[in-house]
């Protein structure tokens, strides 16, 4: 499938010693990458959500301790050790809602883990050890890029010429690092010549559809247009919608999504108007250890979310109780 962007959000260098990220909290004015060498650094780019969405922080975290790893220098295989459980550790409370964040770290462990095993003197098995992480870190994103790629395929299928769709939140190329889920079908729907209609939700507070979602769909030519998260209820009244596509950050074990805030929502009215909602997401996305969606606690932002961030002058008398 036809890539509409000429990097992936999330990049690690070919000599594994440096981690580049393009920089969402600028979109869409702005195109800007961020060239990392630290943890600090990656650490600070993840709780500032210079990069976001479950799939693409795992890879970025992963991406991210091979770069810390590489760039370590030791002769003492315990030094080296210590270091690799340290910057698993940082990295992993930098953003404790994202499950992939704790899947990819694992898996980097476990990988850690397999070489330690190996005989040979430490200078050498250091070595080994880096050269296989950053093995592991590229196959993690490859293998989330091919998860998406067949998400593309099962999505598209059921779309006609013409489809009109709406989405909401951002579950694409940057929520991954390549194609994304829930806009995945859209991109290979485009590439196709069915040449879809999306309707964009702005998703309050943080704007993830005006600011990315449009972004991402205009450089790849679909029509596109833009609506108050208030407004999804006229467009379906008005016939106007096919079909609703989102993406999940988890899925629990009796089948309850767990996505962005608003989504519950906008999926009440579509049942309401007996339009399909569609949940776009890699099967391991199901976490069996919840046993409902009640099982999960909600993060709460930041007041300023909603009456500063996007404003010249706050929206709300100072002192305003918030609930974000």
């Amino acid at each position: 499938m036809k890539n509409f962007f000429e990097k992936d959000a999330v990049e690690l260098l070919q000599d594994g010693l440096e981690l580049i990220i393009l920089d969402q909290s600028m979109l869409p004015h702005q195109e800007t990458y961020i060239h990392i060498t630290t943890a600090e650094q990656l650490f600070y780019a993840i709780t500032l959500q210079k990069v976001r969405g479950s799939m693409a922080i795992g890879t970025t975290a992963a991406l991210g301790i091979a770069m810390c790893m590489n760039r370590f220098e030791t002769k003492e295989l315990k030094v080296f050790e210590n270091e690799f459980l340290r910057v698993k550790k940082y990295l992993g409370i930098s953003r404790p809602s994202a499950a992939d964040l704790f899947k990819d770290l694992d898996k980097m462990e476990a990988c850690y883990y397999e070489q330690t095993g190996a005989d040979g003197n430490p200078n050498g098995l250091i070595k080994r050890i880096k050269a296989r992480l950053t093995v592991e870190a590229r196959n993690i994103q490859l293998e989330k890029i091919n998860k998406c790629l067949s998400i593309a395929e099962h999505g598209c299928s059921i779309l006609q010429p013409g489809v009109r769709i709406l989405t909401y939140g951002n579950s694409g190329h940057l929520a991954v690092s390549r194609y994304g889920t829930a806009l995945a079908p859209i991109y290979l729907a485009q590439q196709k010549g069915y040449l879809p209609k999306v309707y964009i939700c702005e998703t309050r507070p943080m704007m993830q559809g005006s600011r990315l979602t449009t972004y991402e769909l205009a450089k790849a030519g679909v029509d596109t247009t833009l609506i108050c998260d208030n407004t999804a209820a006229l467009i379906m009244s008005q016939n106007k919608v096919d079909l609703v596509f989102i993406g999940a950050d988890r899925v629990a074990a009796n089948g309850d999504v767990i996505n962005i805030i608003g989504t519950s929502s906008l999926t009440i009215i579509a049942s309401h108007y007996g339009i399909p909602v569609y949940a776009l997401c890699p099967s391991d996305t199901r976490d069996f250890s919840l046993a409902t969606g009640k099982d999960v606690i909600i993060d709460e932002g930041p007041g300023y979310e909603l009456i500063d961030m996007y404003f010249e002058k706050p929206m709300a008398p100072l002192g305003t109780k918030v609930y974000n």
